[in-house]
């Protein structure tokens, strides 16, 4: 194990921690303890550069929404993923993370998911006035039919 591996058992217990297939410690907070998390991410675990933030629908959980937030340290050279469930709303990092900004807001617009605390929470990719969010599961796929139909092949000798 690396220091890394060491200090997140200690800070948020072995039990949070999981290593996927990809390599990239992930640690598993409660959403009330998400801005805590990060600021112990970002402070003690020294990871401060904040790479991105991005969601998932498991349409069939309670929790329906998992927030994956990606932190990296230039010090250590190591990555580190949180992760978060979420019905709805969760806490904004952007007062103490200004580059979740945008990510943020792409999240509000794209799966309907509140950032309670957030500056300026509005559409950035839909228009105003468009209804639904297009990543949410519940959404209908939406297709345009296309005709294959073919009178003459291209490549046939005649």
């Amino acid at each position: 194990m690396s220091v890394v591996d060491d200090a997140l058992g200690t800070i948020f217990g072995p039990e949070a921690i999981s290593v996927p297939a990809d390599g990239i410690p992930t640690v598993r907070v409660p959403l009330a303890e998400l801005l805590s998390a990060v600021e112990r991410v970002r402070g003690e675990l020294k990871h401060s550069r904040f790479v991105d933030v991005t969601a998932v629908d498991h349409l069939t959980r309670e929790e329906r929404f998992e927030l994956v937030y990606l932190f990296y340290s230039l010090e250590q050279r190591t990555w580190l993923r949180l992760k978060a469930r979420t019905d709805r709303d969760a806490p904004s990092i952007t007062p103490m993370v200004p580059g979740a900004n945008w990510y943020e807001r792409e999240l509000y617009d794209l799966f309907g998911i509140h950032f309670d605390g957030h500056p300026d929470l509005q559409r950035i990719m839909l228009p105003d006035d468009w209804r639904g969010h297009p990543l949410r599961r519940t959404e209908p796929l939406g297709s345009e039919p296309v005709d294959f139909t073919v009178t003459r092949s291209v490549y046939a000798r005649d």
